[in-house]
């Protein structure tokens, strides 16, 4: 997501320059294990180079997106010329949180001058971390990859089913709202990657939707496009109220069946721009209700589209909020 914020920045008139950290780490397999355990040569490399190019170009504010490279010594060298701020869309003071992954980021977070979470728990775990400032910024979509499109026969034979879900295994009820879909005799397609998935899932059940790719860019937005209702199961493990699949899914102009939360029931109207479940009973009567009525269903995908586009849900919207904050704090 790093280059689709540099580029949200640049279209809203904002001078931003991508500095690339996975590009220092070693190739192959070493640089596979440099980024997973956050040390060795490249990772040394990342922070020498990031302290060189901040002293000599001096910028106004220093993004860290996710920043786990960087360890407290480093941001203490590169504060006297920057305005220091971070952005963190997992959940790095979660109870699922990897110890592993976030070693470097959180003994570093009382080193940020301000910092942006997407879920309520973590504005106060963050400030109790060192953090003087924290503020939520909800996910959004990108206009210039999510949007709707007609597939031709061909992409509706490959990508098309009556549900779609693209997205991670989790040990909640998405795997049973999903068997019991695909025992009802629903086509659904499922897509995310084969190794969990798998074993998931009862091999009578896994043999109808099978295989289970990972798909991105025109891809993800063609499986969307593809089907009559997408999915959003949102993550426990990262504490998840709302999620990028609950604007991404509208934005493409599909009827979107989430989750039920607090959060989604603000950015959307049920039963007119969005349609939720809490249960996996629930799950399927709507899954079977709107597969049978066409056009209730294209005019809440139509309302939901609306909705997206009028509210800025849309990620140039989310970078001028984050421009005022961080202006505000600088300023303050």
């Amino acid at each position: 997501m790093e280059p689709s914020w540099n580029l949200a920045l640049n279209k809203i008139g904002v001078r931003s320059e991508l500095f690339n950290s996975h590009s220092f780490t070693l190739p192959g397999f070493l640089g596979r294990i440099e980024r997973r355990i956050l040390f060795g040569p490249g990772v040394a490399r990342i922070k020498r180079n990031l302290i060189r190019r901040v002293k000599k170009d001096q910028p106004d504010v220093t993004l860290f997106y996710q920043g786990h490279y960087f360890d407290r010594e480093t941001l203490e060298k590169i504060r006297p010329y920057t305005f220091i701020t971070g952005y963190h869309d997992d959940d790095p003071t979660g109870p699922h949180r990897s110890m592993l992954r976030y070693r470097h980021l959180l003994p570093a977070l009382s080193c940020y001058q301000g910092y942006h979470v997407i879920r309520a728990p973590n504005l106060g775990e963050f400030m109790e971390s060192g953090v003087p400032r924290v503020k939520l910024l909800r996910h959004s979509y990108r206009p210039w990859l999510h949007f709707p499109v007609s597939l031709n026969s061909s992409d509706q034979r490959k990508w098309g089913g009556d549900i779609v879900f693209a997205g991670h295994w989790e040990d909640d009820m998405r795997v049973d709202c999903l068997s019991k879909a695909i025992g009802a005799g629903i086509k659904a397609r499922i897509f995310g990657g084969e190794r969990y998935w798998k074993s998931a899932f009862p091999s009578e059940i896994y043999s109808k939707i099978k295989p289970v790719p990972k798909i991105f860019g025109e891809e993800y937005r063609k499986a969307l496009c593809g089907a009559k209702i997408a999915i959003g199961f949102l993550s426990k493990w990262n504490r998840d109220d709302h999620g990028m699949r609950s604007f991404e899914i509208p934005a493409c102009g599909v009827f979107l069946l989430s989750e039920r939360t607090a959060v989604m029931k603000e950015l959307y109207e049920e039963g007119r721009e969005a349609e939720f479940f809490s249960s996996s009973e629930e799950f399927l009567d709507k899954v079977r209700y709107y597969l049978k009525h066409d056009e209730k269903r294209r005019n809440i995908a139509q309302a939901g589209y609306q909705r997206v586009i009028s509210s800025g849900y849309d990620i140039c919207s989310r970078m001028r909020q984050w421009i005022v904050d961080v202006e505000q704090w600088r300023s303050g």
